[in-house]
């Protein structure tokens, strides 16, 4: 059992009966989303969930898991997601999955947020390993791109990988520039920055929700909980 596994597999012990659960995208996410979906089938489980992605709901419903639309709840009780950066603060990097937005909706709505890493994604600051995603309407990307460089980034267009010509679409038809900034920036001013650019439909900092999380830390002797 590797990392990644250990810490879906614990953090699926926290979804009780009669729960709203949000659904994560990427491949730790992805280790939740199947045991929870072995726990519906094999507990008789009754919950409810809402994916965050496209790709999310593909796999909830390959799995069996059947889905809410986000319109058709006012709750989330539960999320579980993965980042690609954890700082001691619990301030999150997440988007390198390309869906930042339906899961900064979830994090926005529900009362517990279990992130899910192992240890390679713990960082002493954010920014050290990776860009900040920044999800863009098409027709804003020259028009927005002054604008991050006035809040001290480098932006630079996404190209879809494998092959295929063009940038990466994101499931809202839009763009995302990686933005690198300078070390140790204030990070807070940044998340209002971007937020405040129009054009600019979000982004990947996610700073306002450590007070409702939780990190699983998977590592080879089990989990560590930082709380």
């Amino acid at each position: 059992m590797d990392d990644k596994q250990r810490v879906g597999l614990e953090a699926a012990k926290a979804v009780k009966e009669g729960m709203v659960v949000g659904l994560g995208t990427g491949s730790t996410a992805t280790f939740f989303l199947r045991e929870l979906a072995r726990r519906i089938k094999e507990e008789n489980l009754s919950v409810q969930c809402v994916a965050s992605s496209f790709a999310c709901s593909l796999l909830a419903k390959a799995e069996g898991v059947s889905l809410l639309s986000a319109d058709q709840t006012d709750r989330i009780d539960l999320y579980v997601d993965g980042a690609d950066e954890v700082s001691p603060e619990k301030g999150l990097i997440k988007g390198r999955g390309a869906a930042m937005v339906g899961e900064k909706l979830l994090a926005e709505a529900c009362g517990k947020f279990i992130v899910i890493v192992d240890q390679g994604k713990l960082v002493e600051k954010l920014g050290r390993k990776f860009p900040v995603p920044v999800e863009i309407m098409p027709a804003a990307v020259s028009l927005v791109r002054p604008g991050i460089e006035a809040l001290g980034g480098k932006p630079a267009l996404r190209l879809a990988p494998g092959g295929k010509d063009g940038p990466v679409v994101t499931d809202n038809g839009n763009l995302i520039l990686d933005v690198t900034f300078p070390a140790d920036p204030d990070w807070h001013a940044l998340d209002a920055g971007l937020n405040a650019l129009p054009g600019v439909v979000g982004h990947g900092l996610f700073l306002r929700y450590a007070k409702k999380s939780t990190v699983l830390v998977g590592h080879p002797g089990g989990v560590r909980v930082l709380a």
